[in-house]
């Protein structure tokens, strides 16, 4: 089993121990916390003294946020060929198929369609068996999905570890699979809910604002009888926590384990 770590920023390259074998660096659900070009740099330099392995992550992305995703980008296909890129938006995929060649598209969990929200820990032991195997599954195990991310050289895809468990056979599509521990994302948005969260008066104002990165001061835990986790809030994301490792990993195809130190935000 591959053991890699997740680093959204350069100061957390502490957290490299000798059991990991690759990095994961960059940002999954924020185009204005993408790193910039030095931080890239720096964490490309580490991965070749150290002979390490190296995953770019990427978000959804608008016009302005993929101008700035190309140019470092420009620089990984450069310095780093054969490293894996993360997509999470289909518009990035379709840059990296056609300026992109020696990168590995990899899809991002964002796109993976599984049915992630909690609430349904508190009913799941009362639905039939076929029901709980349709909540353990996602689209990609279908012939349709699969034989679309191979015609487009994908042979990887990320996932979160959800509360229900995961039921897949990816292994029949030869395709593999990352697992994410132990931060699952539940849902995301464009509209960052931590925006003027600290400017008084303006609390309850929602909408896209310019960004002064209050996400990185502050993380919000929200608590519903409804709910059978914490969930964790943090920017324009909202995550729950889940260290639990499915026993089925090599049937189904996982053969990296992903780990985050932190919250990926």
């Amino acid at each position: 089993m591959e053991q890699a770590i997740y680093l959204t920023k350069v100061s957390q390259l502490k957290y490299l121990g000798t059991e990991f074998s690759r990095i994961y660096f960059g940002n999954e659900f924020c185009e204005r916390l993408l790193p910039g070009l030095e931080d890239l740099e720096k964490v490309i330099n580490f991965v070749f003294r150290m002979e390490l392995e190296f995953t770019f992550l990427t978000p959804y992305v608008t016009n302005r946020g993929l101008k700035s995703l190309i140019s470092l980008l420009d620089i990984i296909a450069q310095e780093c060929p054969n490293s894996e890129v993360v997509f999470n938006d289909y518009g990035v995929l379709r840059v990296l198929l056609n300026t992109y060649s020696s990168l590995k598209p990899v899809m991002g969990r964002l796109l993976n369609r599984m049915k992630r929200g909690p609430r349904l820990m508190n009913f799941i032991e009362a639905l039939p068996e076929t029901t709980i195997k349709y909540f353990r599954s996602s689209s990609i195990d279908t012939p349709e999905f699969s034989n679309f991310l191979l015609s487009k050289g994908i042979r990887r895809i990320e996932l979160d570890n959800l509360l229900q468990g995961i039921d897949l056979n990816l292994r029949k599509f030869g395709i593999s699979a990352s697992l994410y521990v132990p931060y699952a994302y539940v849902t995301t948005t464009r509209i960052c809910l931590a925006i003027n969260c600290d400017e008084h008066g303006k609390e309850d104002i929602v909408g896209i604002f310019p960004c002064k990165r209050e996400c990185q001061k502050y993380t919000f835990y929200l608590n519903n009888r409804v709910m059978p986790v914490t969930l964790i809030r943090k920017g324009n994301t909202v995550f729950f926590k889940n260290e639990k490792i499915p026993s089925n990993l090599d049937s189904m195809g996982v053969d990296r384990i992903v780990y985050e130190p932190e919250l990926p935000i």
